[in-house]
């Protein structure tokens, strides 16, 4: 029998450990639940990709053969090759960073010009401009 000399709060400490202990372990469970689906998706995404990554592997051993084959002359071809391509790369990363900092700019005002645009009152449907299309060449 429970008596009021210090075994009851040991069983109360008892009761309030293992509801603690149960609250924890429905809370990790729920999180669990909750996280299956994500899981279910990243596993039929891994097996769209076991195609690719046999075809990927393939193609490592293809480069193998073809490496265990290739001559000096090859390699020498390959690599001024590869230079080639490294510099066109190079100057279109040039090129796009060109255009973005032309672009930028005009973003803000493409948006300021739209929301101006929202606000002019509409009668209709109106159209800006209205051209009909000529498929004939021009005359010279």
């Amino acid at each position: 029998m429970i008596t009021l000399d210090g075994t009851m709060p040991d069983v109360l400490g008892y009761v309030r450990t293992g509801v603690h202990a149960g609250v924890g372990a429905s809370r990790r469970g729920v999180e669990v639940a909750l996280a299956l689906p994500r899981i279910a998706l990243a596993l039929e995404r891994l097996a769209d990709s076991a195609d690719d990554l046999r075809r990927l592997a393939d193609t490592g051993d293809e480069l193998r053969r073809l490496l265990r084959s290739a001559s000096s002359h090859d390699v020498v071809q390959a690599r001024d090759t590869l230079q080639r391509v490294a510099d066109a790369v190079t100057q279109l990363n040039l090129a796009v960073a060109s255009l973005n900092t032309t672009v930028s700019p005009l973003q803000g005002t493409a948006e300021r010009l739209g929301r101006f645009v929202d606000r002019l009152p509409q009668r209709g449907s109106r159209r800006v401009l209205d051209v009909e299309a000529d498929l004939a060449e021009p005359a010279e």
